[in-house]
């Protein structure tokens, strides 16, 4: 595994003990986009891990774009008869010379300062991107793709106290630069339905909230993720706001285990929230647990020009996931077990 810690081995296996119908996957080929990612590093050593322990024999292919960080991602499955690294870009056709029965579809841009300084990519990988995977699932007659959304693409609360269910659906202007993120997710959506009329292709949706985790980017720009670094180094916590706003949160291997449960568990064409409820908590809140965790204090600071372009500018977002702990899952971590845990494994790789 890529990251060589305990706490990060036991949520891999907490996510391959699930009960699960894991034979829909036996002797099947899966490709997972996005595979280097917070969630698909998880999803690709979730299904590594139930090969080498239940002789599961699904065949990975791990899609992406940078063949050196998914070599040192994945350095342990090196010759590894299951497993295959698969340079591709998803705005490109999909020419993947061999049978996929599965699809996870988690290639997507997901960083503020990356809505704002590659807005093309961002909309692009959601919608011709997502277009790709579902022409090629045709073409391989694949069993069932899961397009990971995003609980973003609900928009603006209409009322303050809104809580988002599937049904939901908020305000979302799109004369904005952060839309083409938002708004790709809702056009990705509209494609998955598109296909399923069409082709009575077999898809999912599932939409994450905030994702964090030890599998994130290092430099990842998310104000949850800059927060859990600042207390990995050690440093003062930065807060580039008052920290009012709340959101629904999810730690990695909740989220990776929420999509195992729509791919194997959910509905053709329904859409599931991946979220905790236990406890939401402001940015304030949690940059002052962070910085408890490390010994250090929160301080202001106003974002740059490039960085608040990208800002979500709501106060309260919250999904509800009853729908999913419909089909059996339930999260494990709330959000300062996630961080505490996140913090810890990180301490050991970032030198």
């Amino acid at each position: 595994m890529y990251i060589k810690h305990e706490i990060y081995a036991a949520d891999v296996s907490g996510i391959a003990a699930e009960n699960l119908p894991w034979e829909k996957l036996a002797g099947k080929n899966i490709l997972v986009t996005g595979a280097t990612g917070l969630i698909g590093t998880l999803i690709v050593d979730v299904l590594m891990k139930k090969n080498l322990d239940d002789k599961l024999n699904v065949k990975v292919f791990a899609a992406g774009r940078n063949e050196k960080v998914a070599t040192e991602r994945f350095s342990d499955y090196r010759g590894d008869k299951n497993f295959s690294f698969v340079k591709l870009d998803v705005n490109e056709p999909i020419n993947l010379d061999a049978q996929v029965d599965f699809i996870i579809h988690s290639a997507s841009n997901s960083q503020n300062k990356l809505f704002s300084s590659d807005p093309v990519n961002t909309i692009m990988a959601n919608i011709l991107g997502t277009y790709n995977l579902l022409e090629f699932a045709v073409k391989s007659k694949s069993e069932r793709c899961v397009f990971v959304s995003s609980g973003d693409s609900y928009g603006k609360p209409l009322k303050e106290d809104d809580v988002f269910d599937e049904e939901y659906c908020g305000y979302i202007n799109p004369n904005t630069l952060r839309a083409g993120y938002l708004e790709g997710k809702r056009a990705g959506e509209a494609l998955c339905q598109a296909f399923i009329s069409k082709y009575n292709l077999d898809v999912v949706i599932a939409r994450p909230c905030r994702i964090y985790g030890p599998t994130m980017r290092l430099d990842d720009s998310k104000a949850m993720s800059e927060f859990i670094m600042n207390g990995v180094r050690g440093e003062d916590i930065v807060l580039k706001s008052q920290g009012l706003p709340k959101f629904s949160y999810c730690y990695g291997a909740d989220c990776a285990c929420g999509i195992f449960y729509c791919l194997l568990k959910g509905g053709c064409g329904e859409a599931y929230n991946i979220s905790d409820s236990s406890e939401i908590l402001s940015l304030r809140e949690i940059a002052e647990y962070v910085s408890s965790l490390a010994g250090k204090k929160v301080v202001f600071e106003l974002p740059d020009e490039m960085q608040a372009r990208g800002f979500l500018k709501v106060l309260k977002v919250v999904l509800s996931n009853d729908k999913l702990r419909g089909l059996g899952w339930t999260p494990k971590d709330d959000t300062r077990s996630g961080v505490k845990k996140t913090v810890e494994i990180l301490r050991t790789i970032v030198k």
